[in-house]
């Protein structure tokens, strides 16, 4: 029998896999990731990903040992544009619950978080923090989100600076940045406990910083990006001039098409909807594999589940490429390599010599 490592890295909420492959980009581990959607640890566990289907709330950080890092992904349709906002009515709860968390009163006071809030959901973030505070002898945290996630995220970086934490950055990132075709952007809490991660070369679009003794700083964004600038066409080998249907007949203010000359809009699971106007809403339908390639997978990621169950995994993951990045810069390791090597697996996009 064989007996699996002691992973060194931990990841909440883990889906299908984003960060885990950014972290196998990197030879970044052994990982164990904690899901509870069985479609997504299927995938997950196809794609090579260690898996444990569990909810993470009834989980207890204290005991944890030999971990060096903590990656979370909790889920955000309740903070999202995409969805309802109604994470954006408890915000203040939330954050009233990141202080209780930070006070440790007790499990009952964090647990009433969840009962207090319109949607349970808008509270799972707060996982985030209760393992970084409970996890003991962590290094350093990744964590990701939509963009409405600022505040909370703010939050978690204040407290653990009080913690005595050395760095902690709130970044912006896009996913087109790394040249992959499409919009998706994303909020990272990058904390380091005894140093402070390098950023270099990371197109960041919006910087926050604080740490240890240390009042917080609005930083200058880095909006040069070195990676190449890839349409949706290019990356899915269509031709030029096709423009993809959204909506149906249905109109809305954004309109219902969009050119695939450019890079497509960030994903959700309704991208299962879209298809090529020049094909028809049958033949020319978007696939799961497609809409896994705009977000940066490989053409033959195991999706596992119904059509909208795999729409909604690729949608919910975090680009690869953009997790290798961060991974990278939070834990020291070089990672523009990697990004390359995977665009160039994609997008035969190498890259260039050095001068």
């Amino acid at each position: 029998m064989t007996t699996q490592p002691r992973p060194r890295v931990l990841e909440g909420f883990a889906g299908a896999g984003g960060l885990s492959e950014g972290a196998r980009m990197l030879n970044l581990g052994p990982t164990l990731g904690y899901e509870i959607h069985p479609n997504a640890c299927a995938t997950a566990t196809a794609a090579g990903h260690a898996r444990v289907r569990a909810d993470i709330r009834t989980l207890a950080p204290a005991g944890l040992e030999g971990l060096e890092g903590w990656v979370s992904g909790p889920p955000c349709p309740t903070y999202s544009a995409s969805g309802k906002r109604t994470g954006r009515s408890d915000l203040d709860i939330v954050i009233g619950g990141a202080q209780t968390l930070f006070a440790q009163t007790s499990a009952d006071a964090h647990t009433a978080t969840y009962r207090q809030v319109a949607d349970e959901r808008s509270a799972l973030v707060l996982e985030t923090l209760r393992f970084a505070l409970g996890i003991e002898g962590l290094q350093w945290i990744v964590a990701e989100q939509v963009p409405a996630v600022e505040r909370i995220w703010w939050e978690f970086a204040a407290s653990l600076a009080t913690a005595y934490w050395e760095s902690c950055d709130v970044i912006t990132l896009r996913a087109d940045d790394f040249g992959l075709p499409t919009r998706r952007t994303r909020r990272f809490l990058v904390a380091a406990r005894e140093y402070t991660p390098d950023f270099s070369g990371l197109p960041i679009r919006s910087w926050w910083w604080t740490g240890r003794n240390r009042e917080p700083e609005v930083l200058l964004p880095q909006l040069w990006t070195p990676f190449p600038r890839v349409s949706m066409a290019a990356a899915l080998g269509w031709p030029a001039g096709v423009r993809v249907n959204t909506r149906g007949a249905r109109k809305t203010a954004g309109g219902n098409e969009f050119s695939a000359d450019g890079p497509a809009p960030g994903l959700t699971y309704t991208a299962r909807s879209w298809w090529r106007t020049d094909l028809g809403s049958v033949d020319g339908r978007l696939e799961p594999w497609q809409a896994g390639v705009l977000q940066g997978f490989p053409p033959d990621y195991p999706w596992q589940g119904s059509r909208t169950s795999q729409f909604q995994q690729a949608a919910d993951a975090v680009p690869p490429l953009m997790a290798a990045a961060v991974l990278g810069a939070a834990t020291g390791r070089p990672w523009q390599g990697a990004v390359w090597e995977r665009l160039d697996q994609l997008h035969d996009a190498a890259q260039p010599a050095a001068a």
